[in-house]
């Protein structure tokens, strides 16, 4: 039997609000941890001050979200890999899913999906809103989750052919 492959690659996902506002807060603590330590330097007349507020401000630098961030879906005969790539470099597979575990994958706003309304929810998607987004409900060692994803459809054939009860298209 001939094995069931596809790739995905969604570039450059779009950040969510809530990343852009933690993005725009961090840079702002940044700022403001810094010119905090230059005046503390200037009226204490000592740089330790100074140097803890720099550290603390790259800290915060380090914990800002990346614009250039993408995803690729990776599946294979019926386990799919959701993998993030950051600035084109870093690659960290996000989960691994086996459609045996899964409950119903379905377009995001699909009837189908109102049972699992209430559940965790990761977002691996192209985050545009034009695009078809899916959501696939997971059952792993937490419970019942819910992946957001944007499958080509290649993908979404080939999940259909491995598990055609549980991919749903309406």
């Amino acid at each position: 039997m001939e094995e069931l492959y596809s790739e995905t690659y969604i570039k450059e996902a779009k950040l969510t609000p809530q990343k852009k506002i933690q993005r725009i807060g961090l840079i702002a603590l940044a700022v403001i941890l810094i010119a905090f330590g230059l005046l503390a330097a200037i009226t204490m007349g000592t740089v330790l001050v100074l140097f803890v507020m720099v550290v603390a401000a790259g800290i915060a630098i380090f914990f800002v979200p990346t614009e250039k961030l993408s995803y690729e879906y990776i599946f294979v005969d019926g386990q799919i890999d959701f993998d993030r790539i950051l600035r084109g470099e870093s690659r960290k597979t996000m989960k691994r899913i086996d459609l045996s575990k899964v409950e119903v994958v379905a377009p995001e706003h699909s009837h189908h999906l109102d049972a699992y309304a209430k559940r965790m929810l990761y977002d691996y998607s192209s985050g545009i809103d034009t695009d078809q987004h899916y959501i696939a409900v997971y059952m792993d060692e937490k419970g019942l989750i819910q992946i957001r994803f944007t499958p080509d459809e290649k993908m979404l054939h080939m999940m259909k052919m491995k598990s055609p009860s549980k991919i749903k298209e309406d």
